[in-house]
């Protein structure tokens, strides 16, 4: 089914973690996007595969997303192979969205890394007319990177304070990942430990830069048109 932003994740919560503000804007403005995790998270310290994919998709109907699939790559090895471009490209051609959002390429974790490279390279295999995808070519209007662990400046910062709350609460849908801190769940942390307050911290950072409570930071590789950047504007107002 087509639908106007496709949103990418290596892991079953990085979207709502890096992008989930941005996603309850486009529930509220009834804009149809869904979401492709490209692992199921198996490998994660905390939680089983079978509980991280129950929460994605109780976090998918939390959002009204139109769909939401695993294209069961590898949790803890992704790399951006040629063959992972085609499966992203396959999924690109198959939603046909406008808009794409996927992690920033830059990041401490590898496969947030990986996600957002095999993304960002799979535009010659969404467009090649040679390829044995049964689905047409396609190229989306906008390529937009959200961040999850490294900071860099951002091109946009989407207001999400009106939707905050909702997206605290979508957060915590994913229980098996953040219902404790690293020292209640007994692994080791990466940071602080704390990580709703990690959260709200980094969201308060990015929101004051443009003058709000909460903000979520994207960044564009290459520069935006009048076009785009008024589209964008009127799925997230």
């Amino acid at each position: 089914m087509p639908v106007d932003v496709l949103l990418f994740g290596a892991h079953p919560d990085d979207v709502e973690w890096g992008a989930g503000g941005t996603a309850l804007l486009l529930k509220r403005r009834a804009a149809a996007f869904a979401i492709v995790d490209l692992t199921g998270g198996e490998m994660g310290s905390r939680g089983t595969a079978v509980e991280r994919r129950i929460e994605a998709e109780r976090a998918a109907d939390y959002l009204g997303a139109a769909g939401r699939e695993c294209l069961n790559m590898s949790d803890g090895a992704l790399a951006d192979s040629p063959e992972a471009r085609k499966q992203v490209a396959a999924a690109i051609r198959q939603h046909r969205p406008r808009l794409v959002l996927a992690p920033y390429w830059e990041d401490r974790h590898p496969d947030h890394s990986a996600a957002g490279l095999m993304i960002r390279n799979s535009a010659l295999c969404c467009t090649s007319r040679k390829s044995e995808d049964p689905n047409p070519p396609h190229k989306p209007d906008a390529v937009l990177y959200y961040l999850l662990h490294h900071f860099t400046r951002p091109s946009i910062v989407v207001d999400i304070s009106s939707v905050y709350e909702n997206k605290l609460e979508l957060i915590r849908v994913h229980e098996s990942q953040f219902a404790k801190s690293a020292a209640g769940f007994g692994v080791i942390p990466h940071g602080l430990g704390d990580y709703i307050f990690g959260l709200e911290s980094r969201d308060r950072f990015f929101g004051s830069l443009i003058g709000v409570h909460h903000g979520e930071a994207l960044v564009s590789e290459v520069p935006l048109s009048i076009g785009n950047l008024s589209y964008i504007a009127e799925l997230l107002r």
